[in-house]
């Protein structure tokens, strides 16, 4: 599995091991950490088997909860006004603000995962 080398000091992703860091100036070795690289593909995936999914892979675990609450209120309240007269008069389907919460959700994760 491929790592990154990241900068003790301030987090910075260096090119190699042995590198100063390119941002704060410390040598690499006084305090560099490694991390595992954690697939885009995978956290894509996972996030559109379940919203918020993707995040909580990333350790992203505050924003997976909100992606997973607000894909589930969305679709709950959607789907409850849409059987009322509030749903007939709108006249478009409540549950696409969830529905787009989730996809946002898949692209979000996929480019946190790029990030990192």
């Amino acid at each position: 599995m491929a790592s990154h080398t990241l900068c003790g000091n301030c987090g910075a992703v260096l090119p190699h091991p042995a590198a100063t860091c390119w941002r704060c100036g410390v040598a690499a070795t006084a305090g560099a950490r490694r991390t595992p690289r954690k697939s885009p593909a995978l956290a894509a995936i996972l996030a559109a088997l379940i919203p918020g999914l993707g995040h909580v892979y990333l350790g992203n675990y505050r924003r997976g909860l909100g992606f997973l609450a607000a894909t589930g209120a969305l679709e709950f309240f959607g789907f409850d006004l849409d059987l009322t007269a509030i749903g007939l008069a709108l006249g478009i389907p409540m549950e696409l603000g969830g529905a787009g919460v989730w996809l946002y959700g898949i692209l979000d994760a996929y480019r946190a995962a790029k990030r990192m």
